[in-house]
């Protein structure tokens, strides 16, 4: 029987900005510019023949922000709502399904990438340089490999529908800075701004990765 599978994608907005402090430097009589950013995404595609459907759904915000007053960026993990942090895969089998998929679902695999290369060029000594390393700003526990190797298990629910759901501790566990940012002088902060040029996403496969 042939197997079809969807990837679905969750953009994970990621901005830089000041929730618990505000990133101050030194300067001029300028006001710093402010700005705000509108995530756009795509409704989800679903195969005709597929043995079911996936769906993705969270709540989650990430922001960079000042985790003390010498500048380290923090990656601070927040709720769009007044719910508890969550994401949430649902599996739901389709009619003409075999039994087994029905009983048990599919075996899937949930990771995370980023939708851009997202790089903030750095010298030895941690500070920006335009010809600096480019260093990647996240790191994920899974990456994604195109192998079907971290296999998740699925909470039956009574409408014949499977769950897994990640809580904010977990989480975290799976997403965070590649390593300590320190943002010194206002130019880092821009530089650093300009490469969160795009989102983080999550994807839920059959092992079959469709686009």
């Amino acid at each position: 029987m042939k197997r079809l599978s969807i990837l679905v994608a969750l953009m994970l907005c990621v901005t830089i900005g000041g929730v618990y402090a505000a990133w101050t430097y030194a300067g001029t009589n300028d006001i710093a510019d402010a700005y705000a950013e509108a995530k756009v995404t795509i409704t989800d595609a679903e195969l005709t023949g597929a043995n079911g459907t996936y769906k993705v759904e969270s709540n989650l915000v990430l922001t960079i922000d000042q985790a003390n007053e010498d500048h380290e960026a923090e990656l601070v993990f927040s709720s769009n709502n007044s719910e508890a942090i969550f994401l949430k895969v649902t599996f739901i089998p389709a009619d003409n399904a075999p039994q087994a998929i029905k009983n048990d679902a599919v075996e899937s695999e949930l990771y995370f990438g980023t939708t851009t290369l997202m790089q903030y060029k750095m010298d030895a000594d941690g500070n920006y340089s335009a010809d600096g390393t480019p260093t990647d700003i996240f790191t994920f526990v899974n990456g994604g490999n195109g192998e079907l190797d971290n296999i998740f298990t699925w909470t039956p629910q009574q409408d014949g529908s499977f769950t897994y759901t990640l809580d904010e501790t977990a989480l975290k566990d799976q997403i965070s800075l590649s390593q300590t940012f320190v943002l010194d002088i206002k130019t880092e902060h821009d530089a650093f701004r300009e490469a969160l040029n795009g989102n983080i996403v999550a994807r839920v496969t059959d092992g079959t990765v469709t686009n």
